[in-house]
């Protein structure tokens, strides 16, 4: 099992704007490292500088303990599962997946074993016979992984590996890939857009901002403790709502007013500073109703169903966006219009200021 470790890594295009702004992360050997965030925020272009398919502005690549930020492709024990499947249309599935092993030393034999190997691992030994054109989009995404497992390789590169298949099937696939690295024990990166893939497969998770890492940490680690407002709004469904308001320090807690909506009092809260100007935010679990006069007074707007739970969206008195609030299914019975009150957990709530970090000491 090997480690990587990245210092300081920049990217820039030319004369544009740089992509990566300074990258520095050590990912432990034999983890499964999660890179996510939106579109563009330079994840892909990292996983391609480890790669070697794109040359890094500056810094350095430890992959092991060898620098290999100046290592071709071939020379860095890494295999990348792009998000195309990338295999040969004319080719079998035995084919495609030895085809790695075709420009070494090793005999037919060998080659045959390793294939073999490879295709009992991912459950696709019936299949080796098939030319892609007959195989389902999971099997095809097997193939490429096989292709891979079969170079032995330090490090696994996964470039949203799933995202061409369908719902069903790629809660299937995340648990296969989860499966797949506890048999190998093979450090993994894995780059995604889609939190629950995050959320589900990484032992930890970078998340990734107009090419900077806000916050690395397990997958509950980030959910319960983000230091950001950016990575608190960009894990967890439905959202995280955010109240801007004014706290009070009051000293056994604080106070928290809202305008229109009301006030709150959070007890065993503190916020050094005296009275601010805050933004809360609490998730949709955190959330539970007060009597009238107690809370902050909101609005229903409309209930979803989801039969374990339902989630009310009610819109908060003075504010545009409105709030997620998870329930029991049939815990509350709410409709549209209805006017409630409602409460954060003191011990959920995250305070954040003008420039999105966390400001309160919980």
């Amino acid at each position: 099992m090997t480690h990587l470790t990245l210092k300081g890594v920049e990217k820039q295009y030319g004369t544009g704007p740089r992509v990566l702004h300074g990258i520095d992360l050590h990912v432990e050997s034999g983890e499964f490292m999660v890179f996510v965030g939106p579109s563009g925020c330079g994840k892909t272009t990292l996983l391609r500088s480890i790669a070697g398919l794109e040359d890094i502005t500056a810094g350095q690549i430890f992959i092991g303990d060898e620098e290999s930020q100046n290592l071709p492709p071939v020379n860095r024990g890494v295999a990348m599962v792009f998000q195309s499947y990338a295999l040969y249309p004319h080719m079998t599935v035995a084919e495609n997946i030895g085809f790695a092993l075709k420009f070494t030393k090793l005999s037919k034999a060998e080659v045959h074993k390793a294939v073999m190997r490879a295709a009992e691992v991912l459950q696709i030994v019936p299949l080796l016979d098939r030319k892609p054109k007959a195989l389902s989009g999971g099997q095809r995404q097997r193939v490429a992984i096989g292709r891979a497992i079969v170079r032995h390789p330090k490090v696994f590169l996964f470039d949203e590996p799933l995202s061409n298949l369908d719902a069903a099937l790629r809660v299937q696939m995340r648990m296969e890939l989860s499966k797949l690295h506890r048999d190998l024990g093979t450090t993994m990166i894995y780059v995604t857009h889609d939190q629950v893939e995050a959320m589900t497969l990484g032992t930890r998770i970078a998340v990734f901002n107009a090419g900077r890492i806000e916050q690395v940490g397990s997958p509950m680690e980030l959910y319960r403790n983000p230091k950001t407002r950016f990575v608190a709004g960009f894990l967890g469904s439905p959202k995280m709502c955010f109240l801007p308001g004014m706290a009070h320090d009051e000293g056994s807690g604080l106070r928290l007013s809202m305008g229109d909506a009301g006030s709150v009092f959070l007890p065993d809260q503190s916020l050094p500073g005296g009275a601010r100007e805050v933004t809360l935010g609490v998730r949709p679990e955190h959330f539970g109703f007060a009597p009238p006069g107690s809370g902050f007074k909101a609005t229903v707007d409309q209930v979803e169903h989801l039969g374990d739970c339902d989630i009310a969206y009610a819109y908060v008195a003075g504010h545009p966006e409105p709030a997620a609030v998870k329930l029991a299914s049939g815990a509350h019975m709410l409709s549209a219009g209805e006017v409630v009150w409602l409460r954060p957990e003191s011990g959920h709530c995250h305070l954040f200021d003008s420039e999105g970090r966390v400001v309160n000491a919980r």
